[in-house]
């Protein structure tokens, strides 16, 4: 995948689908834009995604407590889907106030090559948000590129959203997460080891949360550590007030301390308990290692979507 980043001044000889938005989550709504994106490869065209370097709530466009995803972790995702051009588009006062249709004729015609555009009904773009997909619509005759408009897909009664992914997490309800995103609620970066007294040299591993990223609610989670592309099963306590997750691996895994992971929640299995007997703390840790090991035992985590 060429990733574009930290700078405007690109060129894309080649011609693209592309499709814009902030892609946060990656959810099922996203994944039926890649899918439709999907169908332009017989035509020759590749693949491109025009996300944000930062989120524009930033520059106090729309309200936000936080990312799913990082740009890390947003960008090792559209390289597995298989996205040929992701560009990270700098958003800072001087781009945000482009007007929409600069921003047709500069970037989507002439600096991606657009010869489709496949968005959501929600896209906005351009200056005060004035670009959206029905003005995307009524240029492309002008300008020679298709239109798709792909409409929300729901969840029951809800929308299927970044916001709705948000909430879920909130709710400590990284299973329904899950089920609606390419990936499971994840982490990515690096372990630092820490011991726990039971029953002599067991060990968990600390990894800190990027300040940007959203912290699902506290409490202990069943969840998988993803290390050289090998799943290890874990059970993790998520502790918000320290922005850590806080993991054991069944058995640990040699080395794994100095190289890069990722920790993926997969289901809720309780609240933080506070102790005040470490005798007490020390057998509720064990509880937890030995229901951890039954539920991956018994359970077959779907591990992404397909696109």
């Amino acid at each position: 995948m060429n990733v574009i980043s930290g700078t405007c001044e690109f060129r894309i000889p080649e011609n693209t689908v592309i499709s814009i938005g902030k892609f946060d989550g990656v959810h099922k709504g996203h994944i039926q834009i890649l899918k439709r994106m999907k169908e332009y490869i017989s035509r020759g065209y590749k693949l491109c995604v025009l996300t944000f370097d930062i989120p524009p709530s930033t520059l106090g466009f729309g309200t936000d407590n936080g990312v799913i995803l990082s740009n890390e972790e947003k960008r090792y995702i559209f390289g597995e889907i298989g996205i040929d051009y992701y560009i990270e588009f700098p958003f800072y006062e001087k781009t945000a106030s482009i007007p929409a249709r600069q921003f047709i004729e500069e970037y989507i015609v002439d600096r991606m090559n657009a010869k489709a555009v496949v968005v959501g009904e929600d896209c906005t773009f351009g200056q005060g948000a004035e670009g959206n997909a029905q003005m995307l619509r009524d240029f492309g005759p002008l300008y020679d590129y298709e239109v798709e408009i792909i409409g929300k897909i729901r969840d029951g009664k809800r929308e299927i959203s970044s916001t709705y992914l948000k909430e879920l997490l909130v709710a400590g309800n990284v299973k329904k997460f899950m089920n609606l995103a390419y990936f499971p609620f994840y982490s990515h970066g690096r372990f630092r080891r820490e011991s726990i007294s039971v029953g002599g040299g067991m060990s968990y591993y600390v990894m800190d949360i990027p300040d940007e990223k959203i912290i699902p609610l506290d409490g202990v989670y069943y969840s998988t550590v993803i290390y050289e592309d090998e799943l290890y099963d874990a059970i993790t306590n998520v502790r918000g007030d320290t922005r850590v997750f806080e993991t054991y691996i069944y058995g640990g895994v040699r080395g794994i301390q100095r190289a890069d992971v990722s920790i993926a929640l997969l289901q809720y299995k309780r609240e933080e308990i506070k102790f005040y007997k470490t005798s007490d703390m020390n057998k509720k840790v064990k509880e937890d290692i030995f229901d951890g090991q039954k539920w991956h035992k018994e359970k077959t985590a779907r591990w992404r979507q397909k696109i």
